[in-house]
């Protein structure tokens, strides 16, 4: 049996798709993969902020377009990339088991949030995480910073920013135990992940049964959970790039936490709120619908 796989060409993304590929292996011992590298809006526009390019899905509308022109018969994504609504000709079909989905502060000088010196140069081009950040420091100064995460890095490492926010999962993958920069974990209650961090997501089409069959069979069974709840969350709450709403579900023996925020661009506002239950697609709808409702109490809009 012979799959072709859709993916990004950056190291990270490769790399995230061998990762998936092995677990694909795990059940099925006998399958081969061809790789198809594809390149993205996202790939190629470096020179403005996410929020700025105006498209959704600036990094899965590519990849996923090789399953519908019957090029690839999968695609592997971060699933943090992909829009709360796709295809309807497509499905996400596999997960991977999910890494650490917090930020970090990472930097050469090992600061966190709170010894940031004034004026120090924070890079990131996330709309959440510049939000956040503007609540806890808006003595910083905030720096677009665009390019696969080793570029971004190696921004960092040259001086280019004092500091950036990046994922904990992608410089884990990368790097493994080392990342060459000092990182500070930042807690979700002071900078809340985006929906889907740290999962690796396989996306199939809708009437490929085979192929749907085996993803499921390779995928984490938790990790399907959280990203269920947080699929919802984002589908109830309707947020794209332009908004700094994040949200993270935890699955344990007693059902599922939720906790979603929203803060104002200015950072000078920002709502929180908190939901257990044990459904995955009830509680992220149900966070959504308490976070649109806190918001509206409190005179905001996304």
């Amino acid at each position: 049996m012979k799959i072709r796989v859709a993916t990004r060409g950056s190291k990270l993304s490769l790399l995230q798709t061998e990762m998936f590929l092995m677990r694909i292996k795990a059940v099925e011992p006998d399958v081969k993969f061809e790789i198809i590298t594809v390149k993205t809006t996202g790939d190629l526009v470096q020179d403005r902020p996410l929020y700025e390019i105006g498209a959704k899905g600036i990094f899965e509308k590519e990849v996923n377009m090789a399953l519908l022109r019957g090029d690839a018969d999968i695609a592997i994504h971060s699933l943090k990339d992909l829009p709360s609504v796709i295809s309807d000709e497509l499905v996400i079909a596999g997960f991977s088991e999910r890494e650490t989905p917090y930020d970090v502060l990472a930097s050469k000088s090992g600061y966190n949030i709170y010894t940031l010196p004034p004026g120090a140069r924070v890079g990131t081009s996330s709309v959440r995480r510049a939000a956040f950040l503007k609540r806890v420091r808006p003595d910083v100064n905030i720096v677009p910073l665009r390019g696969n995460l080793d570029t971004r890095v190696g921004k960092v490492l040259n001086g280019v920013v004092d500091a950036a926010i990046l994922a904990e999962a992608g410089l884990r993958r990368l790097y493994g135990a080392g990342a060459p920069l000092n990182l500070y974990r930042i807690r979700p209650e002071v900078i809340p992940p985006p929906p889907g961090q740290g999962i690796i997501a396989a996306v199939a089409r809708r009437d490929d049964v085979g192929i749907i069959e085996l993803l499921r069979r390779a995928s984490d069974r938790r990790a399907a959970v959280e990203a269920a709840a947080e699929r919802a969350f984002l589908k109830e709450v309707g947020a794209g790039c332009h908004t700094a709403v994040g949200g993270i579900a935890i699955a344990g023996p007693l059902g599922i936490e939720f906790l979603a925020a929203y803060a104002s661009l200015d950072g000078r506002r920002a709502v929180f709120v908190r939901v257990f239950g044990e459904s995955p697609e009830e509680v992220g709808t149900r966070a959504g619908r308490r976070l649109k409702e806190a918001m509206s109490s409190e005179g905001l809009k996304a």
